[in-house]
């Protein structure tokens, strides 16, 4: 997968923990401990400089994935959503968001 497919991933998880309002510390640090993981070579300033990207935007989340094509990124992108948003609780709106991933991926409940 490319840095910058990945990217685009980090920024649809960024949708998902963001819906309740906050994108809480837990969620953040969960979020770059499960890229990292899959790509070592993402840098915490790496994952820092798109986050603060993805707060300038006004791109919405369907925007986002419509550039997550291949199977692999589309399943890393539905297990990133899911561990990040769940790292302090998956609130109501984040798990709508979640299903909404889901769907457009194509992936069955």
């Amino acid at each position: 997968m490319k840095l910058d497919e990945l990217d685009i991933i980090v920024k649809i998880a960024a949708c998902v923990c963001g819906k309740d309002g906050v994108i809480s510390q837990s969620e953040e640090t969960k979020m770059f401990e499960v890229v990292s993981e899959f790509s070592p070579k993402y840098s915490a300033k790496r994952f820092n400089i798109v986050l603060d990207a993805f707060f300038d935007e006004n791109t919405q989340i369907e925007e986002y994935l419509e550039f997550v094509k291949e199977y692999k990124a589309k399943k890393f992108c539905i297990d990133l959503c899911k561990k990040s948003a769940s790292a302090d609780g998956l609130d109501i709106k984040e798990n709508i968001a979640l299903h909404k991933v889901k769907l457009i991926l194509g992936e069955v409940l």
